[in-house]
């Protein structure tokens, strides 16, 4: 049964739970540390803030809005995604100050979040088994 905590479908936290705990994987030429289901859950500080490590992009996405006022931003094909879509999704994994993310609302599509880039985004996957099928785990 899912953590109702977390909001992550069944086979994917099966997944996880199969993983060592700190395991990195390669998606689409890029690399990725995917958080465990206790980092998921942990506390961070970001700017003076303490957030759990799944909810990340919801701070990011205030903290961009109360910088700089957009309520957009830019995917990869140039399309406008509304920051309040963004600030719903769960982060489940980081790649330097890149977050890896999905999208509840949208079947659990996998995306790349740049807070650092002005909140851009990249859809890496229509969702998470499609994610799952093209990851390569690193030793």
């Amino acid at each position: 049964m899912a953590d109702e905590k977390l909001n992550l479908p069944d086979n994917y936290l099966l997944w996880l739970d199969s993983l060592e705990n700190e395991a990195y994987a390669e998606f689409d030429e890029r690399e990725w540390e995917i958080a465990s289901r206790e980092e998921l859950q942990e506390l961070l500080e970001i700017d003076d803030y303490e957030v759990a490590y799944i909810d990340q992009a919801n701070l990011y996405v205030k903290l961009i809005q109360d910088i700089t006022g957009d309520t957009t931003t830019m995917d990869d094909a140039g399309n406008r995604i509304p920051l309040a879509r963004i600030g719903s999704w769960l982060t489940i994994g980081y790649d330097n100050e890149d977050l890896l993310c999905v999208d509840p609302a949208d079947n659990y599509s996998v995306w790349g979040f740049y807070p650092n880039e002005g909140g851009d985004v990249e859809k890496l996957a229509d969702n998470l088994d499609e994610f799952l099928e093209g990851l390569e785990l690193l030793e």
